[in-house]
């Protein structure tokens, strides 16, 4: 081996040893600080939770209580989900008719819009004149924020939103394994003269099941730790996520550290049970599907039925859902901007008019710019950073042993509720922990980072899984090329949509996280945090402004995620 190969080699050890140890210092160690840091601060935790010298263990009572209601709305939500979703993953996977584009898109809005500006859309469209209540003629909204969904017992007002959240997550990772299934299977089925439905049951199912539980998995966990848009519609209810955030505020750490220490081992308990079992390769789950011989005629019958009569509502009804659920909040919350522009529509004062807040004496536009500028400046920087980290990072996981691990690891990130993973940013490198910085856009360029790299890697590697890069790489060392430079000049720019379309979804991110910006900003206020300041201030028409300006940057984000994907 000549001097130029060892070097070669040394910079290829010396990449994968700089990547590993910022994989650990910016993204694992942050993920996971919370839960050393109630350990190492157990007495101060045990007192302040379960021993309060003046209120006892009324804080554990608060997080019980906190911690059943989340429970409970996460739960609902993403069985309806699954009610819902599994269907019009279906149709997306098998059928082809005009808009399925469109379709797509409007199923994915939810994965890039800032839940705070959707947040305040869905409490416009449901609880006021200028929504749903208006069109049938009501002074008031459909619903009030404290009207209860029957037998679950949860605000329907935050059922509908985390449902429009979390959708997403079932639709797209179900349809996506569906499409990995020879339809064969389907076609033989039904030329033995089995129903769709049957067909469905019997053959689609027991295949798709890893899918359903992944992305059921995935649903559940991103509503337990949904925050922006949870904040502006909760009412009085608190889940999780909002308590870290208001506990933080009242400097009760040590109680909001231990309710995020359960969020995050809550979270990996889940997750990392299901890369385990999706790594070992298994492709079904093996359950008994056999049913009494009378029992199995009847359920035949029926799907028969249900096959001819119910087969336009199937398709149909989980279209309604998103139309509902994401839509038309879009639509109101642009109408509504239109209708209090120039005045309040009801009243006629010039106070309570889009313009008059935003340039009047408030000047609540110079707060938009502000929060603009943080949140362009944060989203850049955070995204160039995991970047750095991202790209050699995926091509560690595809090509070491240890890759499928670390894969498992970033999941956990991903999905543990923000607010937790701002506090425990917070906590470490704050005068808790490191004592290296204090809240401010420093702090929040760190903690984006935590969730951006998981983003942008998952990105990368099914464009990295779906191109024979080892072939053009060896025919690339064949000629003389030498391992890093046969990755620089063939691999990435192999993987150059992937890499696109991470950055996108990172800057997306970026832009509309809430919940782990509310603990680490100090003063450095984004614009999802400054939805929020507004309808705290009951700012309605300036809320209404800048809720509109997040959507319309998402429609903006969703259009080049779906150039990046065409072109790659």
């Amino acid at each position: 081996m000549g001097f130029g190969s060892k070097r070669t080699v040394s910079l290829s050890s010396f990449i994968i040893w700089c990547t590993l140890a910022a994989f650990f210092v910016l993204v694992l160690l942050p993920t996971f600080y919370l839960i050393s840091y109630v350990f190492l601060r157990w007495p101060e935790v045990n007192r302040e939770v379960f021993a309060n010298p003046i209120i006892g263990d009324e804080n554990w009572n608060q997080i019980l209580k906190v911690l059943f209601f989340t429970f409970r709305l996460s739960l609902s939500a993403t069985l309806f989900d699954l009610l819902f979703g599994i269907p019009l993953a279906y149709v997306l996977a098998r059928k082809k008719f005009p808009g399925k584009s469109l379709v797509e898109d409007v199923v994915t809005l939810p994965l890039v819009i800032p839940t705070s500006g959707f947040g305040f859309a869905t409490l416009v469209t449901w609880t006021t004149a200028s929504g749903i209540g208006g069109v049938f003629g009501s002074s008031s909204g459909a619903i009030s924020l404290d009207t209860l969904i029957p037998f679950i017992n949860v605000q329907a007002l935050l059922f509908i939103v985390h449902v429009a959240l979390t959708f997403p997550y079932v639709v797209r990772t179900v349809e996506t394994k569906i499409q990995s299934i020879d339809p064969t299977f389907e076609t033989a089925s039904r030329t033995l003269g089995a129903s769709s439905f049957t067909t469905f049951r019997k053959v689609l199912v027991p295949l798709m099941i890893p899918g359903v539980f992944s992305g059921a998995v995935l649903a559940f966990a991103r509503s337990l730790g949904e925050t922006g848009a949870t904040i502006i519609v909760s009412g009085v209810s608190s889940t999780a996520s909002i308590a870290i955030v208001r506990w933080t505020a009242e400097f009760k750490l040590a109680t909001a550290s231990f309710m995020g220490s359960l969020l995050v081992i809550i979270a990996a308990a889940i997750i990392l049970p299901v890369e385990v079992y999706l790594r070992r390769g298994k492709r079904t789950l093996r359950f008994s599907s056999h049913f009494p011989v009378s029992l199995s005629r009847q359920l035949l019958r029926l799907e028969r039925f249900t096959s001819g009569k119910l087969a336009r509502i199937k398709d149909f009804a989980p279209l309604i859902v998103v139309v509902v659920t994401v839509i038309v909040p879009i639509i109101v919350v642009l109408n509504s901007v239109i209708l209090f522009w120039p005045a309040d529509p009801y009243t006629g004062k010039l106070e309570g008019g889009v313009f008059y807040q935003l340039f009047g004496p408030a000047n609540y536009f110079n707060h938009l710019l502000q929060a603009t500028l943080t949140s362009i400046v944060v989203a850049l920087i955070s995204t160039y950073i995991s970047m750095c980290v991202a790209i050699p990072l995926a091509f560690i996981i595809e090509r070491r042993w240890y890759g499928s691990f670390i894969r498992s690891i970033l999941k956990v990130p991903m999905i543990i509720p923000t607010s937790s993973l701002g506090l425990s940013v917070l906590l470490m490198w704050g005068s808790s922990g490191i004592n290296l910085l204090s809240t401010g856009i420093w702090l929040i360029i760190l903690t984006h980072i935590v969730f951006s790299v998981p983003v942008i890697v998952e990105s990368i590697i099914p464009a990295y899984e779906g191109s024979d890069i080892q072939t053009y790489e060896d025919s690339a060392r064949t000629l003389g090329a030498t391992e890093y430079n046969a990755t620089e000049k063939v691999s990435i720019p192999l993987v150059k949509g992937g890499i696109i379309t991470g950055f996108i979804l990172s800057f997306t991110r970026s832009l509309g996280e809430t919940g782990a910006t509310f603990v680490v900003m100090g003063r450095n206020v984004t614009v999802p945090a400054l939805v929020v300041n507004m309808v705290e201030a009951l700012a309605i028409p300036a809320a209404l402004f800048t809720s509109t300006f997040l959507i319309l940057l998402a429609l903006i984000m969703l259009g080049l995620i779906r150039v990046a994907t065409r072109r790659r």
